[in-house]
């Protein structure tokens, strides 16, 4: 075998060996950004409250798992007679959000109507917590907050 061939062989060799690494770092950063992207969906989640002018600007933003209630140690603290102290749980499980009442004295409801165990919620729902209704949301809060604002309002 002459040198010119065996110098061939060992950078077709050496070709493939890197362009097998680059697809492997590909897939690798491919994986990332499409498990980042998932997540961008629950950073811009938020909840804004609905209702008189008074209330407003109220927009809570949603991590994970979401405790809402009276008490302060919820994620979502509202100050309101109507709210039990931990009243529900609002969560982001495998893409998709989830309502659970903590059986709250009274009730938790999803475009007016009750809920009872968990219940999938999608943006544009409005939750009610007692008497305090809250709008899931999503993108930009003054955004959501300008669309959901009562006409008349400046």
């Amino acid at each position: 075998m002459s040198p010119a061939i065996v110098l061939l062989a060992v950078r077709a060799l050496l070709a493939l060996s890197l362009y097998a690494f680059l697809a492997v770092l590909l897939v690798i950063l491919w994986r990332d950004l499409r498990h980042a992207g998932a997540g961008q969906a629950l950073k811009a989640a938020h909840l804004i409250r609905l209702g008189s002018a008074e209330a407003r600007p109220a927009a809570f933003g949603l991590g994970d798992v979401n405790l809402v209630g009276r008490a302060s140690d919820n994620t979502i603290a509202i100050d309101d007679a109507t709210v039990s102290a931990h009243h529900a749980r609002l969560s982001y499980q495998a893409g998709r959000w989830i309502l659970e009442d903590l059986g709250s004295r009274n009730g938790t409801r999803v475009n007016g109507v009750g809920v009872e165990g968990m219940l999938v919620v999608t943006y544009g729902d409005n939750l009610q917590f007692g008497e305090v209704q809250l709008g899931l949301r999503t993108g930009p809060v003054a955004a959501a907050m300008a669309e959901d604002r009562p006409a008349g309002e400046a």
